[in-house]
């Protein structure tokens, strides 16, 4: 599929086809239009090389993907994290960071990204989020990784997100696939970071899913925090299994962590 280049927004593609932006804003382009001494709104830009297959809509106002020459079209690059790099574009001060197995595929701990990403953000947002995402709200404590253009959960965190919000976890039987990995990466000074300030039965929960995968790091656990009352996993009435040693009364988790395989 052969592209026109608009008369007159020609220094416009070659500085993109010159910085290749994966993403490009309203914003980007006013800039643009400055430096070339272009009158142009930037609206209307960004609208032409729409039509003429230069820009790719993405989920988020005001925000494109670029498709460079080399390119047979106006295709996308099926990235699965566009939508939230769009959003971070157009919304800069909602910090946020990937969760879950997100976050694990991010670091390359999981071989599947999951069909829709999981974002926790500091403070809930005042603005939508992309329907492409799966928002929840929590403040790590322990070091965010920068990775694939976005910032994510690191392991111990991962988990401790998990543990004080484990109904939000999409699915617990795939976790089998990718916890262990995140489990092995985790740094016990990190771990007890994260869990400092957090309510004892975030504790208990995070010691309840390490202790057959990383007994080192529930023993830390069980040192640090050795107040316990009984804590709920899951919502249903019924329990499938009650842990005596971390008083975890369990019923949503479709496997034992005391029996998964230990790790390190």
């Amino acid at each position: 599929m052969s592209r026109t280049i608009p008369e007159g927004l020609a220094p416009i593609l070659e500085d993109l086809e010159l910085n290749r932006p994966q993403l490009v804003s309203l914003a980007d382009l006013r800039t643009m239009c400055e430096r070339h001494h272009i009158g142009t709104e930037p609206r209307v830009v960004a609208l032409r090389l729409k039509q003429r297959g230069w820009l790719v809509a993405t989920p988020q106002r005001g925000v494109w993907e670029f498709a460079p020459a080399e390119l047979a079209g106006p295709y996308t690059s099926a990235d699965p994290l566009l939508p939230l790099k769009a959003f971070n574009i157009a919304h800069p001060g909602c910090r946020n960071a990937l969760c879950g197995q997100s976050a694990a595929w991010a670091l390359g701990l999981a071989d599947r990204v999951p069909s829709t990403i999981s974002v926790v953000f500091e403070e809930w947002p005042k603005v939508k989020t992309p329907s492409e995402l799966t928002a929840a709200t929590f403040t790590p404590q322990a070091r965010v990784r920068s990775t694939r253009g976005v910032s994510a959960l690191g392991p111990a965190s991962i988990v401790v997100q998990m543990a004080e919000r484990p109904s939000a976890v999409r699915s617990w039987q795939s976790a089998i696939e990718w916890l262990p990995d995140v489990a092995f990466e985790i740094d016990e000074s990190e771990l007890l970071k994260e869990l400092k300030g957090r309510p004892n039965s975030v504790a208990q929960r995070t010691g309840y899913l390490l202790q057959g995968l990383r007994p080192d790091l529930a023993a830390a656990v069980a040192d640090a925090y050795t107040a316990r009352t009984t804590v709920r996993m899951g919502a249903a009435e019924d329990p499938i299994r009650y842990d005596r040693e971390w008083m975890v009364s369990d019923a949503l988790l479709p496997f034992d962590p005391k029996e998964l395989e230990t790790v390190k």
